[in-house]
């Protein structure tokens, strides 16, 4: 029996497989292992009290003595059960060559340790639970500190207060989620700066360009204090590693993504799945792949032209831009 684990993708947000934290794997077997791989990987993530769910797994040959297998699934703390599946495959390894080193029992329980260690007391479970329920995210900040909101809708705490039993009063009605314009597609950080200096020079303050949206650059951003608008450039190749690093957009917009390699166009496609329906998505209108997010977007969709885009991105979709956000000004969507 072989089996070798060629990559893994910890998913730390909505990505090209779901619309929420996960992992993904490839991996290469001798034969088709999925049911042992399935049944293992299950039962390591109950013994480490990890809540997996939606496992898909396909399996291909690659000559006449190898195949590769690719699996994915949802996880509550992705970096644990990327650590499990790799615990799994360590387990039907050690069973099959009868290897008494192999301590299943130590791997267990410092995966065990782990998830006690990230898991939340009561009160910040709860706490989290209203943010949730209010759409607001919650970001760590540096220094155990925690955010509630981003840029200057952010109020900030430090849980610690929480596990020493204290009381932490969030000012909800002052919390909130300052908007945010995702762009994907070719194009996208040409794009992105010229938004960003339009709308400085239409009177909006404090717009933050992030020109490598990546999923690091993208947190970062996220918890200054001062911010009053995002813009950011899809970076897609770590969008397809990592994910995004926001759950929702106030505006998605997608340029050209026929062009791009299938996971990449996937991950350039992901601002129109998670525009916020209050909001709006901005698709390239004769792009053959765009017609399917303008389908399963749940924000409504605004159509660019590509006669309407010379080679330096646009004025229209600048004037798009600002005109969708001054309508969801007027309207008080952008107060949520």
């Amino acid at each position: 029996m072989s089996i070798t684990i060629d990559h893994v993708r910890v998913l730390e947000g909505p990505n090209i497989y779901y619309p929420q934290a996960g992992v993904a794997a490839t991996l290469q077997v001798s034969h088709d292992l999925r049911d042992e791989i399935g049944r293992q990987l299950k039962t390591w993530a109950q013994a480490v009290g990890l809540i997996i769910g939606y496992l898909r797994m396909k399996i291909e040959p690659l000559d006449e003595q190898t195949w590769q297998l690719s699996l994915s699934f949802t996880c509550n703390h992705p970096h644990l059960g990327a650590a499990s599946l790799q615990h799994a495959v360590d387990d039907i390894l050690a069973a099959e060559r009868q290897d008494e080193d192999w301590s299943h029992d130590d791997a267990l329980f410092d995966l065990r340790r782990q998830r006690m260690r990230i898991d939340p007391v009561l009160p910040l479970l709860q706490l989290r639970a209203e943010a949730q329920g209010r759409v607001i995210p919650v970001l760590p900040v540096g220094d155990g500190m925690l955010q509630l909101g981003t840029g200057s809708g952010g109020w900030r705490f430090d849980p610690a207060q929480l596990s020493l039993g204290l009381a932490v009063n969030p000012p909800w009605e002052q919390i909130r989620s300052v908007p945010l314009i995702a762009i994907g597609g070719l194009g996208a950080g040409l794009a992105a700066k010229q938004i960003t200096q339009g709308l400085t020079a239409a009177g909006w303050q404090n717009v933050v360009h992030i020109a490598k949206g990546d999923y690091a650059s993208v947190r970062q951003a996220l918890v200054q204090p001062e911010a009053e608008l995002f813009v950011v450039a899809l970076d897609q190749a770590d969008v397809v590693e990592r994910g995004l690093a926001f759950n929702r957009c106030t505006i998605g917009i997608v340029l050209s993504i026929s062009g791009l390699p299938e996971e990449q166009a996937l991950a350039a496609g992901l601002p129109a799945l998670t525009a916020d329906e209050l909001g709006n998505t901005i698709l390239l209108a004769d792009d053959l792949r765009t017609a399917g997010l303008a389908r399963r977007t749940a924000a409504p969709v605004v159509q660019l032209q590509r006669t309407q885009e010379p080679a330096s991105i646009p004025q229209p979709l600048l004037g798009l831009v600002v005109n969708q956000l001054q309508q969801l000004l007027d309207t008080g969507a952008l107060d949520h």
